[in-house]
C-alpha cells in the first residue's frame, strides 16, 4: 500500500554497496554507522525511529554480498553479523527447535478458516476478570454466566447483580496479530462504554482500559524478565489515582494444574521441562524459557516467551522467540533469530490446528523469512497429539 515516507526511510531503502560498518555503544544504547555507495553514511542508535529498518537493510546487504572481505568491519562485529546471517544447512536455533517440521508441510498464503471467533472466545476470561474487578471498585458485586454466545468478533456477556440480569454487548477488533481492542457496552450504567486495548510482546503484556463517561483510565502492565513476572496496575478516576498495585505473578508447578494444560505442550511446541510457567489471575499462562551458551569471545542467550489463553476447548498460543548475541570484549549486543508464532485451536469439534508465523523485522533468521514468514500451516489434531 502506498504511503508517504520521510527522507530517512527513503535513504535507508535506497542503500546499496556497503563499504564499511561500525557497531558501537552510544549512551548505553546499541548503535551502527553504515558507509555505502559513493561516500554516503547513515548513523543511528537503537533509540532512533528507523534503527530497526536500518539494521534490516544492513543485514540484507551484508548477506547478499559475495565478497564480504570488501566490507570493512572489525573482527568482533563481523562475528556478530555472521551469527545473524548463517545460511545453508546451518539453520538458526528457533528453526531447529520449532520451525524445521513445518518445512515439510504445505504453507498457505491465506488462512482456511476465519479466526476471529476463536480469538474472541479465548479473550473472554480476561475481559470478565477486568470487568468484575472494576465493578468491585464501585462496590458492585457481579457474577458472570458461564455460557457466552457470540458471532465472529461480537458477543454478549451476561452477568448477575443481585436478582438483576445485566447484558453487556462486546465488539472486538484484531488490528494486528498480537493486539486486540474490545469495546464493552452498558458498563456500570446504560449507554456507558469501556474500551480495552490488549497488546502482547516478547517482554510484556499490556492491558489499557478507558471509560470516558466515568472519566476512568487505567492500565495493567505485566513485565517479563529473567527474574520473573511483575504486574503493575494503575487506575485513575477524574484525573486522580484511585488504585495502584505492584505484584509478582506467581510461578506454578505444571503437575498441579490439571490435565488440560499438561496435555497442551504435546502439540504446542512448548519445552515445558526447561521453562518456568506463570499463571495470570484470569487463568491464562505465561511460559518463559531462557538458555545460554558462550565461547571465549561471544555469549548467546535465547529467549522464548509464550502466552496461552483459553476458553472452553478453544486455545490461542502466542510464541515470541529471539536470540541475543553479545561481544564479551565490549558488551555490544545484536538481536538475531527472531520469531513470532501464533497457534489457534478451534475446539474439540475441529480437526486441525492452525499455525501462523508473523514477521518480526530485521532480526529474524534467513530460514524463518524463507520457509515460515507470513504462512499458515495446518496439522491434524489426532496426529499432533
Amino acid at each position: 500500500m502506498y504511503r508517504f515516507m520521510d527522507k530517512e526511510e527513503i535513504e535507508i531503502r535506497q542503500m546499496d554497496s556497503l563499504k564499511m560498518l561500525h557497531l558501537y555503544k552510544l549512551g548505553g544504547s546499541d548503535a551502527i554507522a553504515a558507509y555505502y555507495g559513493d561516500n554516503q553514511q547513515i548513523n543511528m542508535c537503537a533509540m532512533d525511529k528507523h534503527y530497526d529498518l536500518l539494521m534490516e537493510r544492513v543485514l540484507t546487504l551484508y548477506s547478499q554480498c559475495e565478497d564480504k572481505n570488501s566490507i570493512i568491519v572489525d573482527e568482533a562485529a563481523k562475528k556478530l553479523l555472521e551469527a545473524a546471517n548463517r545460511r545453508g544447512e546451518n539453520y538458526t536455533n528457533f528453526f531447529n527447535r520449532v520451525g524445521r517440521k513445518y518445512k515439510e508441510l504445505e504453507g498457505l498464503e491465506a488462512p482456511r478458516f476465519a479466526a476471529d471467533g476463536a480469538m474472541r472466545e479465548t479473550m473472554i476470561p480476561m475481559l470478565q476478570y477486568y470487568i468484575k474487578e472494576l465493578y468491585n471498585l464501585w462496590d458492585v458485586n457481579v457474577e458472570f454466566d458461564k455460557n457466552t454466545r457470540g458471532w465472529h468478533r461480537n458477543c454478549v456477556l451476561k452477568l448477575k447483580k443481585g436478582t438483576d440480569t445485566l447484558m453487556l454487548p462486546v465488539k472486538m477488533e484484531f488490528q494486528e496479530n498480537n493486539s486486540c481492542t474490545a469495546r464493552v457496552g452498558n458498563f456500570l450504567q446504560d449507554m456507558s462504554t469501556i474500551e480495552f486495548s490488549v497488546t502482547y510482546a516478547d517482554n510484556r503484556q499490556l492491558i489499557v482500559f478507558e471509560c470516558p463517561e466515568l472519566a476512568l483510565v487505567g492500565e495493567n502492565r505485566i513485565d517479563i524478565s529473567g527474574d520473573g513476572l511483575k504486574s503493575v496496575t494503575t487506575i485513575s478516576v477524574n484525573g486522580q489515582t484511585v488504585y495502584y498495585m505492584d505484584d509478582a505473578v506467581p510461578m506454578v508447578e505444571i503437575g498441579a494444574e490439571g490435565a488440560t494444560f499438561k496435555n497442551l505442550p504435546k502439540y504446542a511446541d512448548i519445552d515445558v521441562a526447561n521453562s518456568k510457567v506463570y499463571q495470570l489471575p484470569w487463568g491464562g499462562y505465561v511460559v518463559c524459557r531462557v538458555t545460554k551458551e558462550a565461547d571465549e569471545a561471544t555469549k548467546r542467550t535465547d529467549y522464548d516467551t509464550i502466552f496461552i489463553e483459553s476458553h472452553d476447548t478453544k486455545v490461542s498460543v502466542r510464541h515470541f522467540s529471539y536470540g541475543l548475541v553479545e561481544n564479551l570484549a565490549d558488551g555490544l549486543k545484536l538481536r538475531t533469530d527472531g520469531a513470532n508464532m501464533r497457534k489457534l485451536y478451534y475446539g474439540d469439534k475441529h480437526g486441525e490446528l492452525e499455525t501462523l508465523f508473523i514477521p518480526v523485522g530485521y532480526y529474524s533468521g534467513w530460514d524463518y523469512k524463507e520457509f515460515l514468514e507470513n504462512k499458515y500451516f495446518y496439522e491434524s489434531m489426532e496426529v499432533s497429539k
